[in-house]
């Protein structure tokens, strides 16, 4: 083994990352080689299944379980393309002459994991129900329709240097 095959990122199979991410959501991250993210999502994963079992067996408001059943559900898909898209984006990059990145989360996803943290801690203090939780849902398109904002104004500005 000489020094420059030291230093090859092996190729990831997107295709298999996405199987892994159906058959255990958020697994597909681990086998890509992002651990932070796989435990993110993990974490995001079984908070929705906990909060979907705990508004139906509690207050079987039909528009707060379909809410819930709709989270889980576009993020489950959302998971599976996301692990598809970071194998390929891997691939993509040890073809290329630049270097992958190690593990990251976005700023966004640390916000969307601080926001989570936060509900849930006023829900534990008595501060907010978990219908009232549940209700904050659009909350979720305003942070994904800032994080566009964001994104387009940092391509436009890089293009612009």
């Amino acid at each position: 083994m000489d020094n420059n095959s030291q230093h090859i990122t092996p190729k990831k199979n997107p295709a298999l990352a996405a199987i892994i991410s159906t058959l255990f959501p958020g697994a597909g991250f681990f086998y890509v080689g992002n651990v932070l993210k796989g435990i993110a999502y993990i974490i995001v994963f079984i908070l929705l299944i906990v909060m979907l079992v705990h508004a139906s067996d509690h207050y079987s408001q039909s528009l707060e379980i379909v809410v819930l059943g709709l989270l889980l559900a576009g993020f489950y898909i959302f998971q599976i393309v996301e692990s598809f898209n970071d194998a390929s984006r891997m691939r993509r990059k040890s073809l290329g002459a630049q270097p992958v990145q190690g593990e990251r989360i976005s700023l966004f996803g640390s916000f969307m994991i601080l926001l989570i943290g936060v509900l849930f801690q006023l829900r534990q203090l008595d501060v907010l129900e978990l219908r009232d939780i549940i209700r904050l849902w659009p909350l979720i398109l305003v942070g994904l329709g800032l994080k566009i904002i964001y994104n387009y104004l940092k391509e436009k500005d890089a293009k612009d240097e």
